[in-house]
């Protein structure tokens, strides 16, 4: 297990060992609408041996489904499940690839399914139910672990990598699928545009073990300590989730109704 999982391990466990238990006195969420489901869409590219760089390389469509459990206004756990497309291509990366004759050209072009855990960390209270509509927006961050699948590759038979496949098959075999361990890790905003929904913008790195997605490994001599040493799928993406409102609280919220009872934006529910 690499130096780089165990941190991850340990800042997962600690996070889902933070206390999670209701009371009357903080800031945590009422039992009747901490559960919301919702849709992601945008677009997801390649970090690694053909693009050392953050910036958006050959994008692609992605998406996705998540359900989101609202733990407290500043800890929420997310499950999703998404899929989307990576590519690269030897020919457009400047550097060339080391240890490979000039003329050696690699691509490809593979999808990509992923199941995944993030635990989101909002800098400011947030809440989409909140009635006097004052936490409606946060930024957040994101950490999680996962597990993706990638499939074959879909440009194996463009004739310019020919020269690869006859080279070197033992390293460029355009059969093969692939899978591995993610650690996501990214960043966002969120803001609620009306009550009980949320909206939001999102850029997660997903960090994978693996150095096989682009067929491609660096065989150069320099032992130099790279983040891009491994490959990557990033994913930029819109979220649209709704939050689901219990019409029957527990008891221990059904005390007190006169006060507790709230005109909510159409509709009367006794959220607290």
């Amino acid at each position: 297990m690499t130096a780089t999982i165990k941190v991850y391990i340990s800042i997962m466990l600690s996070t889902f060992c933070v206390p999670m238990f209701p009371q009357e006195s903080n800031e945590l969420l009422t039992p009747v609408h901490k559960s919301e489901a919702g849709v992601a869409g945008g677009i997801s590219y390649y970090i690694g041996d053909f693009n050392e760089s953050v910036v958006p390389y050959m994008i692609s469509p992605a998406g996705g489904l998540f359900y989101r459990h609202n733990f407290t206004k500043y800890i929420n756990i997310r499950i999703q499940a998404s899929f989307g497309t990576v590519k690269g291509d030897s020919r457009k990366y400047e550097g060339g690839l080391q240890g490979f004759p000039q003329e050696v050209n690699l691509a490809f072009k593979r999808n990509f399914y992923n199941i995944a855990a993030f635990a989101e960390f909002n800098f400011f209270p947030y809440s989409s139910v909140d009635p006097k509509r004052k936490q409606i927006f946060t930024p957040f961050l994101i950490i999680g672990a996962g597990y993706t699948y990638f499939d074959k590759n879909k440009i194996n038979n463009e004739p310019y990598l020919s020269n690869a496949t006859a080279i070197y098959p033992m390293l460029y075999d355009s059969t093969k699928t692939a899978s591995s361990v993610i650690l996501p890790v990214g960043f966002g905003f969120k803001f609620s545009p009306v009550n009980q929904w949320t909206a939001g913008i999102e850029c997660v790195f997903h960090k994978t073990n693996s150095d096989k997605i682009d067929y491609y490994i660096n065989r150069s001599n320099n032992k130099s300590f790279s983040i891009f040493n491994k490959d990557w799928v990033s994913t930029i993406m819109l979220t649209l989730s709704y939050r689901f409102v219990d019409k029957t609280p527990c008891a221990t919220y059904r005390t007190n109704k006169s006060v507790k009872k709230r005109q909510y934006k159409g509709f009367n529910k006794e959220l607290y």
